[in-house]
Formats: structure tokens, sequence, C-alpha cells
């Protein structure tokens, strides 16, 4: 992947942090037909590669108070491609708890990786991982940690209901 400016990097960011609603552009997707309350997370430091933008991106983010890497108001995830077709894409993410986040996209999950269209990684039977947040690991609560989801926080407990891309 080429390198993106500097500049340009910055622009794309400032302007995520411009958008706190749903965009006339927004566009529902389909969901996979299986439990997706367990919600993995993987380490920003794990994201080495400094000539791609999964690593320009993290440049730009910060850590929360909860310990999830942030640009602007939006959470930081990896999405399969099924969803994604690149970094920096904006979501919108509604759980069946009633809580709604947006997010942006700041690494893809392989293909090889995921089921038959791309959606999400299976857990166990019936169960998949679809929203893969991006943490610094030791700022997550213990209960987090132990159990290995960030559905253990109860703004992110529950099954994804809705995925609407904002682009």
């Amino acid at each position: 992947m080429n390198k993106i400016s500097s500049a340009v990097l910055s622009a794309v960011i400032l302007s995520m942090g411009a958008f706190t609603d749903v965009s006339a552009y927004e566009k529902t997707l389909p969901l996979p037909d299986v439990d997706t309350d367990f919600k993995t997370y993987m380490d920003y430091r794990t994201i080495t590669d400094e000539s791609s933008l999964q690593y320009e991106l993290q440049q730009q983010a910060y850590t929360d108070s909860l310990g999830i890497r942030r640009i602007g108001n939006d959470v930081c995830v990896a999405l399969g491609t099924g969803y994604a077709e690149g970094c920096g894409e904006r979501f919108e993410i509604t759980l069946d708890s009633g809580n709604t986040f947006t997010a942006v996209v700041g690494d893809i999950k392989a293909d090889c990786h995921t089921d038959s269209t791309n959606r999400y990684v299976e857990l166990w039977e019936g169960s998949g991982d679809m929203v893969e947040f991006i943490v610094e690991t030791e700022k997550l609560d213990k209960s987090v940690r132990l159990m290995g989801s960030i559905g253990e926080y109860e703004k992110y407990s529950g099954n994804v209901i809705s995925i609407v891309s904002l682009e």
C-alpha cells in the first residue's frame, strides 16, 4: 500500500471528527446469522508496518478511559471485507442492548480468517466475532482482559442488530 501523505491523512481524520450523525449516504448492510455478542480486541501496537494506512491511523488515534482506541468520537475497529473495502471507512453499529456507536475501520480482517461471506470470524458453533476493537491492552478493565471480550463493557454489550455504512 502506498504511503499516504500526512496532510491528506490529517484532512481525512479531521473530517471524520466532524461527522457525528448518520450521513445522507448511509447504507444498511446485511448481518450474519450468528451470535455477535463476543467482541474480541487487538492491541494497536501489533500494527507495525509504518508504511500502512493502519499504522498512520493509529498515529492519529488516542486511547479513551476504557482502553479503546479512538479517532474523534469513533472507536477504532477491524472489520471483514464483507463490510469494509479499506481502512478509514466509517460505520454506525447498533446493538440489541439499545446502544449505538460509530466506528472507523483501523484494520481489515484477512479473508482467510473469516467466514465465506467475509463478515465474521467463527469463534465456536453459532458464534462469530464481527467487530474487533483496537485497544491499548493494559488500559482495559480486568474483566475485559479476563473474558477476552469488549462486550464486558455495558456500552458495548449485546449482539449487533444493525451496521450502517456512513460512506
